[in-house]
């Protein structure tokens, strides 16, 4: 399919054809498929779920449930059993470590690295703050990359859980997971994977990876915002605390008697957010009719395009040119990253600039604020060209 053709399944560039968006690892655009599956929600089909007994309930609940059904589908879980929904992936991180306290102690550790995203980051410093267990930190190279030695030498039998990213939001690097999970295991850790930028550029399966526990954002693969993913092993589930207590994640809760739901929905006190639900089941759904390893290797291309007519120009310099994937972060020997978001800005092209949310990582690489240029499915070249035009005439 061409570029064209899926760029038009997008309105936000009808209604600005002018729009380079290129600050998809921030957010993504949405297609048109999810935006009218929301209207479609709060025209047709808006009532809560799980509570009434009358037609228009029992289709919400069941309309949500199915979307359950096709996120398990997406990341390749056993039951949608395992699926929790939350407000982020920040939120499901969040729910993670509260809900793996009671079970955390001073002799214990809890091993991440400096590639970390902060939801991945402060939520188990916090928590090993609370519980005396030891934080140990994976250190990366200060090209940004993440050798596999440098995780598997923190962990030990004394590790609890092993957090660790699926790709870097800052310079697109991919940890091995492949060969650190089953190290982890080996030692009796956990493992949870954020997969919030993992998940938009490549296919995964829970089960292949062998996690614990995974997380992702909707609105980072082309779904609305105000909806996160947690995936979690059904028996971890079931040994978990929840973190939101009220309605719906109880079964029986009179006078001294409180029986909590043993599935996910024990993890989904007060009314969600169905129309966000549905609106990611529509966005995956538009995906996968649009075959999407496909978009993925059109998105590559792309990206390597640009990696390389970025390097012929003088005065800018690529900090991960040996990272082929779709995110590019660059700096300027004359301008600093804010004055470069800016500039390109009014030209009507949208990079990120800044830290990125990743302080650890950015000290280790020494460095303030980078640009940073990210791709999606809907990006074409005059997109890159554009890019390529704007950047040259800005360092001239």
């Amino acid at each position: 399919m061409s570029e064209e053709t899926i760029r038009s399944c997008f309105p936000i560039f009808s209604h600005n054809k002018n729009l380079v968006y290129l600050d998809n690892a921030a957010t993504s655009q949405k297609p048109e498929a999810v935006v009218q599956r929301i209207e479609r929600y709060y025209s047709f089909e808006n009532a809560n779920i799980h509570r009434g007994n009358y037609p228009l309930s029992n289709r919400a609940s069941e309309e949500y449930d199915m979307s359950k059904e096709t996120v398990r589908s997406w990341i390749g879980a056993e039951s949608s059993a395992e699926i929790v929904y939350t407000k982020s992936s920040t939120e499901a991180v969040n729910l993670a470590a509260f809900g793996l306290e009671p079970y955390l102690d001073s002799k214990q550790n809890i091993v991440t690295t400096e590639l970390e995203h902060s939801s991945n980051f402060f939520p188990w410093k916090e928590l090993c703050r609370r519980t005396g267990a030891q934080l140990r930190i994976a250190k990366a190279e200060p090209d940004g990359f993440l050798k596999t030695e440098s995780v598997l030498e923190q962990i030990d039998t004394h590790t609890k859980l092993l957090a660790i990213t699926g790709m870097s939001n800052v310079t697109g690097y991919c940890p091995d997971l492949e060969r650190i999970i089953p190290e982890a295991h080996r030692q009796g850790a956990l493992v949870f994977v954020d997969a919030t930028q993992m998940i938009v550029h490549h296919p995964l399966s829970v089960k292949d990876l062998g996690c614990d526990l995974l997380s992702f954002s909707s609105h980072k693969i082309y779904g609305p915002m105000g909806l996160g993913v947690l995936y979690g092993k059904r028996e971890l589930l079931e040994k978990m605390r929840p973190l939101l207590y009220g309605g719906d994640m109880v079964m029986r809760g009179d006078e001294d008697k409180i029986l909590y739901k043993t599935d996910s929905g024990k993890f989904e006190g007060g009314t969600q957010n169905i129309a966000a639900a549905l609106g990611l089941q529509a966005a995956l759904d538009f995906l996968k009719e649009h075959h999407f390893e496909k978009l993925l290797e059109q998105e590559q291309a792309l990206a390597v395009y640009t990696r390389e007519e970025l390097k012929k120009l003088p005065h800018i310099h690529l900090l991960n040119p040996q990272i082929d994937g779709p995110i590019l972060i660059f700096e300027t020997d004359s301008l600093g990253a804010y004055d470069v978001g800016t500039l390109l800005g009014l030209k009507n092209i949208a990079v990120r600039c800044g830290s990125h949310c990743a302080y650890p990582l950015m000290k280790r690489m020494n460095r303030q604020s980078i640009c940073r240029v990210s791709f999606a499915v809907y990006n074409t070249k005059e997109d890159a060209d554009k890019l390529i035009v704007a950047a040259a005439n800005l360092v001239k």
